[in-house]
């Protein structure tokens, strides 16, 4: 026995001084660590002897306490120290889908963090696709003022080339004809953007119906139970409002007298415009006025409409007046 432990030959020694019996408080002592011993003995509130605290006790005097158990769960506890209980052995089978489903746990946030981008993604192309609607019908609006102002222009040169009338002294303005050059030349800008920006929003529309089949697709991979729970948070938000209904005042209708009718169709138009596009519509200059809650927006150069936003998101429209009269308009609106 020259290669065994010292463990191993105290108790060869005592076997062979026991007449080849071995106690049980014997195999506690050798075959157990102190510190088990020290555990089982808290656990089963046994004081050692010999004014030994169970923290300090040396294994010699804490295994024959144990081994006096008498209780026969405190006995078959004392004995798995020695003799553990074999793991149970797995199937092939069991191991490769055990394997199997802790990869897929260990993709899941992976899986839900790339859904996560993805959402922000079509949430992002679908901002730049309304900016694009939005700057597509502010082109397509002031090409429409453009083409008006090119019209009213060419027929003044028309008028202008035809032969003076006998007495009536010739009249040529090239400053008109240059005007209308320069009209024709902003229509042109205008319908070359409006092209750009119909082919980028069809671009931008392709890459959302993508991600959102994308989006879907990952959907389908994640538990049945968040799935539910992201539904009910997604019912729960508020509708986006799409459309703010105008309520004209009395004040509104009466502040249009002696406006001719292109301020007016410049005033009912901004109104629509912003009911449908929102207060980030960039040609409106929609803003709240210092100190009250009456807004304004911009009809024209020179043309504002004051109105004030209900609970509801609807609008109260107040009243049309001059850029120059805001001060006493303000004042005027404050005292209602």
């Amino acid at each position: 026995m020259s290669g065994a432990t010292p463990a191993q030959r105290k108790l060869a020694e005592r076997i062979l001084t026991l007449g080849g019996q071995v106690p049980l408080a014997l195999l506690l002592e050798v075959a157990v660590p102190v510190a088990q011993l020290r555990e089982l003995a808290r656990r089963h509130g046994l004081s050692p002897k010999g004014g030994f605290r169970i923290e300090r006790a040396p294994a010699h005097v804490l295994a024959p306490l144990l081994a006096e158990q008498k209780d026969a769960a405190r006995l078959d506890e004392v004995l798995a120290t020695l003799l553990p209980s074999p793991e149970p052995k797995v199937a092939p089978a069991d191991a490769a889908a055990a394997a199997a489903a802790a990869d897929a746990l260990a993709l899941l946030p992976l899986r839900e963090a790339e859904l996560q981008r993805l959402r922000d993604e079509v949430e992002r192309l679908r901002e730049a696709a309304l900016r694009t609607r939005e700057r597509e019908a502010d082109l397509a609006r002031r090409l429409e003022l453009a083409e008006r102002d090119a019209t009213v222009l060419r027929a003044s040169v028309q008028r202008l080339e035809r032969p003076p009338v006998a007495g009536e002294p010739a009249r040529t303005d090239r400053d008109l004809e240059r005007r209308v050059r320069e009209l024709e030349d902003e229509r042109e800008g205008f319908v070359a953007a409006d092209l750009a920006l119909r082919r980028q929003l069809a671009h931008d529309q392709t890459q959302l119906r993508d991600l959102q089949k994308l989006v879907a697709e990952l959907e389908e991979l994640v538990p049945k139970s968040r799935r539910k729970r992201r539904q009910a948070e997604r019912e729960a938000e508020p509708p986006p409002v799409e459309f703010r209904l105008p309520y004209f005042a009395a004040s509104f209708y009466k502040s249009l007298a002696g406006k001719d009718r292109r301020a007016v169709e410049q005033a009912v138009h901004a109104v629509l415009l912003f009911c449908t596009q929102g207060y980030g519509y960039p040609s409106l200059e929609v803003k709240q006025l210092g100190g009250q809650d009456t807004w304004s927006l911009r009809a024209s150069l020179g043309l504002r409409v004051y109105f004030r936003p209900r609970r509801d998101g609807d609008i109260d429209v107040l009243e049309v007046a001059d850029r120059e009269e805001q001060d006493t308009t303000l004042r005027r609106l404050k005292e209602r």
